[in-house]
């Protein structure tokens, strides 16, 4: 079935719009001037017209502006902006009387949110306030392109109902919260940037990968809100098409690259038993410019099989130029000797001047890449960053975790953040290990207290005061 919901309004003309408004806003209140005067006096209010409210978001996504038209003679607005994902327990994330017409305040992603304005009276000339609130309600999820229905086989209902060859955009495609679903072979998606998610951000939706299953792309992708069983999964959870369109060849460099411009993401999601790649090319150069994981809990627990394709991302003959995983946990129940990344390719390969970062922030890693470094790719090299801050490594890489990140070599080329992390090896602190940097920052030096093979990952009470590891175990959250 398919559905399409209201946007979420942004853009230029909103942002005109809220300009305008709060030119008008000025000039409609009182601003101290005895001899000015409102045009409504001794009068019951009406609060702002729905119609004529508008939510304009930054640049960057993280902080969104709500205005409203001026209501003349007001005194100011009393304004109230609520989280509603779950509808049956409104949050409140602000309340504040404003006086003008804009309200700027942060924007969560894939949140519903709430408004409620109404104006107040002015007492000089004898208005009284409104008798009720102007509610609205907007979304910050990308709107919907279909929606798949409970007990779907993806592999089915992508067969039945194919991606259009025509589409440009990002098409999001919703699962049923709680809902149950298996992806029984390969789904190739092209060229065409997908979204697959659960609709609701608090119920994930359930996914069963069977034996040959894959999702297959050569352009952006993004899984948001699932759990997925990936225990029968002998393929790489997503993967690289090794044939894609020459379209998307050399638009950085002329080293005949394909380049993935749109991110690939995995948030908000639960990975069980996962024994193969999170993302993985084969024969096809690639660079992808961004690669993003976040509040994300992934079990990698099976040890490769002889093929270097099991390493828990691996870029055969390319690179990832911005690597983050961030409020997330890796790890396995035993020791494994995957590498956590594997790169091929290095990005003065592709341009001058060209970067790679690879960023672990507020992350529980465990037991992995045990007893090697814990990536494998070109070391050294002045334009790498590397940022490791808040996070909890226990057995994963060699005794010198740190330097593992750049293939074992204590270098000063690469550009450093390192600060506030946790090292535990083989039950003892290993901070004393963390050298080769000029600053390796500081190092908490007690037992972080998880138990990996047991799932447990709650970190003792020095590493949550110190707001180390994945924000989810933190009972003082």
């Amino acid at each position: 079935m398919m559905k399409t919901k209201h946007a979420f309004r942004s853009g230029f003309g909103g942002l005109m719009a809220v300009n305008l408004l709060l030119l008008a806003s000025c000039a409609d209140h009182y601003d101290g001037d005895e001899s000015w005067s409102p045009q409504v006096q001794n009068a019951t209010l009406q609060s702002p017209d729905a119609s004529g409210i508008q939510v304009v978001s930054s640049p960057d996504g993280s902080t969104m502006t709500i205005s409203w038209p001026v209501v003349y003679g007001a005194g100011g607005y009393s304004v109230a902006l609520y989280n509603v994902n779950n509808p049956s327990s409104p949050v409140l994330v602000k309340t504040d009387t404003i006086d003008g017409c804009s309200l700027t305040t942060n924007r969560e992603e894939d949140t519903n949110y709430s408004f409620s304005v109404k104006a107040l009276g002015n007492s000089k000339y004898n208005n009284k306030e409104a008798q009720t609130s102007t509610e609205m309600a907007f979304t910050t999820f990308l709107p919907t392109y279909a929606e798949i229905p409970d007990g779907s086989d993806l592999k089915e209902w992508f067969a039945a109902n194919p991606v259009p060859q025509d589409s440009t955009g990002h098409l999001c495609y919703d699962l049923a919260p709680g809902g149950n679903y298996t992806v029984s072979g390969n789904i190739d998606f092209g060229g065409h940037r997908v979204t697959l998610r659960s609709s609701s951000k608090a119920n994930n939706a359930n996914l069963k990968m069977m034996t040959s299953s894959t999702f297959t792309t050569f352009a952006g992708f993004t899984l948001k809100y699932l759990n997925i069983d990936a225990d029968e999964l002998n393929h790489s959870l997503i993967t690289y098409s090794d044939e894609p369109d020459d379209s998307i060849k050399n638009l950085i460099g002329t080293a005949n690259f394909y380049i993935v411009m749109d991110p690939v993401v995995v948030q908000g999601c639960n990975i069980s038993k996962l024994g193969t790649s999170i993302v993985s090319t084969n024969t096809a150069k690639y660079n992808l410019r961004t690669m993003s994981i976040s509040n994300t809990v992934v079990e990698y627990n099976k040890e490769s099989t002889g093929h270097n394709s099991a390493d828990f991302v691996y870029i055969k003959s390319g690179y990832i130029t911005d690597f983050t995983i961030k409020n997330s946990t890796v790890y396995s129940p035993v020791h494994i000797s995957n590498y956590f990344i594997t790169h091929g390719g290095r990005p003065k390969d592709l341009a001058d001047g060209e970067q790679r970062h690879v960023s672990i922030l507020n992350c529980t890693l465990a037991n992995i890449t045990y007893g090697g470094n814990f990536c494998n790719y070109h070391n050294g090299q002045t334009y790498y960053y590397y940022t490791l801050r808040n996070t909890i490594v226990q057995d994963c890489g060699k005794p010198n975790f740190l330097t593992g990140l750049n293939k074992g070599q204590s270098s000063d080329n690469p550009v450093w953040d390192v600060n506030n992390n946790t090292c535990w090896r083989d039950g003892a602190d290993a901070s004393a290990s963390q050298t080769g940097i000029k600053n390796p920052g500081l190092w908490l030096t007690t037992d972080p207290g998880i138990d990996p093979a047991n799932a447990q990952f709650t970190p003792a009470a020095a590493q949550q005061e110190a707001g180390q590891g994945d924000p989810r175990w933190n009972t003082n959250n």
